[in-house]
């Protein structure tokens, strides 16, 4: 019975998120999801919201007609992803130092891994209390024309919008 009313407290403690703040996802699911105290967000990645269709500029690149790459700026990726990170964070009750735990999605790790590191050190320094677990991966490619993506789960303090009864027990 227990069990049972953990999942039907969980599912009433749980919504989907979405922001004009972030690129549209690119597929049909939720910027983010929050459980009880849990805030997980789908894969965010650099693209600019409201960047014309499919909100589909990334900072640093630069592409011809024929899909050659003209100008790439990593460092750029990595600044805008973590904008749209605290931009879902934000639209969700969340902030910055709520991260719990980052997945790094990287498409060339011996190219891209020390200037992340870089980047990341500056969002994150050694001597923040808030430093988030990590993880990162390297993958043949995204969904987009973008070199990074992140995966994160951060804790939520805010209340949740539509609270959910005690459990009555039963005989």
């Amino acid at each position: 019975m227990y069990a049972r009313y953990e999942t039907q407290y969980l599912r009433g403690m749980s919504e989907s998120i979405s922001t004009s703040s972030a690129p549209k996802p690119v597929g049909s699911y939720p910027h983010a999801r929050r459980v009880g105290e849990l805030l997980f967000l789908s894969g965010v990645g650099p693209r600019i919201a409201g960047s014309g269709s499919g909100d589909s500029k990334v900072p640093g690149l630069e592409i011809d007609d024929n899909g050659k790459v003209l100008q790439f700026d990593f460092a750029a990726q990595v600044h805008a992803v973590f904008a749209n990170v605290k931009a879902v964070l934000e639209a969700s009750g969340s902030s910055w130092e709520e991260l719990v735990d980052l997945t790094v999605f990287l498409v060339n790790m011996d190219r891209d891994f020390s200037t992340f590191n870089e980047i990341y050190a500056e969002y994150f320094p050694s001597s923040s209390a808030h430093r988030p677990c990590r993880t990162t991966i390297e993958i043949n490619c995204l969904p987009t024309i973008i070199a990074i993506e992140l995966k994160c789960i951060a804790t939520v303090k805010s209340p949740v919008k539509s609270p959910v009864k005690s459990p009555v027990k039963s005989n």
